[in-house]
């Protein structure tokens, strides 16, 4: 199934109305029995199609009208010229509810094709107004495509099988009995004193063309058809647009004293306001449209930024992060590239951590000079290797540095000693044994001070249980933590997992934990 949104009136486009689908599906020869369910028929309507609908019916296709009469606006001239063409007609009318249809149905032996909308079979409804509607075609042999026709016809079907107490066909009795109790209008006629309602439904200082009919019903309906870029449809210089320009103009004017601002952000909520900001960039760099020199003064005397609006809010922030990251600086704050970094109410160890990150791509390294060239080292922070690396080398180098704290440093990055080379480790250990005459040994110290499985298997053994520990007289104290982390990390798992049999890891993975 092929399912098409047909949009008219908005944009100069006349394509694409629901008119010329109607006219291109008159003209296809898939299409024999052709039905109509319209609220409001008239006769100018009827112009523009007319002779699509003389062909169809030189070709024997089959086509019925179900047309409402309600605010009067249908026409006593339309009904004459479908009777006059010998094309049945029926009127729904009932004084209780109001028929407001608008459903085209095109029905084949192997294809079917239904638009259904907005548009009514009036000149305005189906070539000029603001109209949506969508379009429907499929072969007999699409399941939903059927569904949906099968529906159609099921809840018309007191019309389609005439049973309906409120259907009444046209004839010229009828007509001239409806035109003689006011129900319908007359189109040879103007003025408020023949037609108030139809004046008041209908404005005349609306824009009234007609699409010239060489041009109608060639539309071939297939899949994979482009989309029209209505964008480059709206970029022009109107009547109305001229005439809203200076409202709109001290609504920015009024906007940039109150936010200090010359980008509206899209967020915004007066929402006209940014599609008008949109269109100055959009006319003044624009090749061939010329934008009105009044304009472009007034908008440079508040310093309207003509370039993309992104750019100019993302110096912005960069420039507002710039300053409290000065500020931490200046008041001696140790600052850290990380999430957890917290100065005052502003996450600046986030923001840092993002131009890092952004660093590692190769973008946004002028930001990190104008960081670095503030006081900032990203090296004292960074968990890149390099980094880790050269704080372990700073940290070893201090005189009387404490052995207990950098066994606690070493055994942070032990499970990171991969990381290294050979040549990172060898220096390690080379001042390692120069501050404490020993030597560093990897392996060893991860597993003195690291493994505890076999004090956490002897736990399991006398507990009956891998986890929450139980500690009783202080025994097994020292594994909550160990085995805590282990619950949370499966990196943590890396060192140990070979020590466990399937069994065990069986029984841990009921407890929860990540093996």
């Amino acid at each position: 199934m092929i399912v098409e949104f047909l949009g008219q009136g908005l944009y100069d486009e006349e394509i694409e109305t629901a008119g010329n689908h109607i006219c291109s599906a008159l003209n296809n020869d898939f299409f024999n029995e052709i039905t109509f369910f319209v609220a409001f028929l008239r006769k100018t309507g009827l112009s523009q199609i007319l002779k699509f609908l003389k062909k169809a019916k030189a070709e024997s296709k089959n086509i019925t009208f179900f047309v409402g009469i309600d605010q009067k606006v249908t026409s006593k001239q339309a009904l004459e010229k479908l009777l006059e063409l010998n094309i049945p007609c029926y009127i729904y009318n009932t004084e209780n509810y109001i028929y407001h249809p608008k459903i085209y149905l095109f029905e084949g032996k192997d294809k079917n094709r239904i638009i259904i909308g907005s548009s009514n079979f009036t000149n305005n409804g189906l070539f000029n107004n603001v109209e949506a509607s969508v379009l429907l075609d499929f072969t007999t042999q699409d399941k939903s495509g059927m569904k949906v026709l099968n529906q159609l016809k099921n809840y018309f079907n007191p019309l389609l099988e005439y049973t309906e107490p409120n259907l009444y066909n046209v004839k010229q009795e009828y007509i001239d009995e409806l035109y003689e109790k006011g129900l319908l209008s007359n189109e040879d006629f103007e003025g408020e004193n023949v037609n108030h309602n139809l004046n008041k439904v209908y404005d005349k200082t609306k824009k009234f063309k007609k699409p010239s009919s060489v041009e109608l019903g060639n539309i071939d309906i297939k899949d994979n058809r482009p989309l029209i870029d209505y964008k480059k449809q709206e970029l022009k210089i109107t009547d109305t647009y001229l005439e809203k320009w200076e409202y709109l103009f001290q609504k920015m004017k009024a906007y940039r004293e109150k936010y200090n601002c010359v980008t509206v952000a899209k967020e915004y909520e007066d929402r006209t306001l940014y599609g008008w900001y949109q269109k100055q960039k959009l006319l003044y760099n624009h090749s061939t449209i010329e934008m009105p020199k009044e304009h472009i003064n007034k908008l440079l005397g508040i310093d309207f930024y003509f370039g993309d609006g992104h750019i100019l809010r993302q110096e912005t922030i960069k420039k507002s992060w710039l300053e409290i990251l000065k500020e931490a600086i200046d008041n001696g704050e140790d600052i850290k590239a990380n999430h957890r970094y917290i100065y005052k109410e502003y996450t600046l160890g986030t923001w840092l951590t993002g131009v890092a990150s952004q660093n590692r791509k190769g973008k946004k390294l002028e930001v990190r000079k104008e960081i670095e060239n503030l006081g900032f080292d990203f090296s004292k922070t960074g968990r890149n290797t390099k980094d880790v690396f050269s704080r372990l080398i700073e940290a070893l180098s201090k005189e009387n540095p404490d052995k207990k704290d950098w066994r606690t440093r070493i055994y942070k990055h032990v499970l990171k000693q991969d990381r290294f080379t050979e040549e990172m480790k060898k220096e390690i250990e080379e001042y390692w044994e120069l501050q404490f005459s020993e030597k560093l040994v990897w392996g060893k110290m991860h597993e003195k001070y690291i493994d505890k499985t076999d004090e956490w298997k002897l736990h399991r053994k006398k507990q009956g249980q891998w986890y929450p520990i139980k500690s009783e007289n202080g025994e097994f104290h020292y594994l909550h933590s160990w085995t805590k982390r282990r619950f949370k990390s499966i990196r943590s798992w890396k060192e140990i997992i070979h020590k466990f049999n399937e069994t065990e890891l069986e029984e841990l993975r009921k407890c929860g934990f990540p093996v």
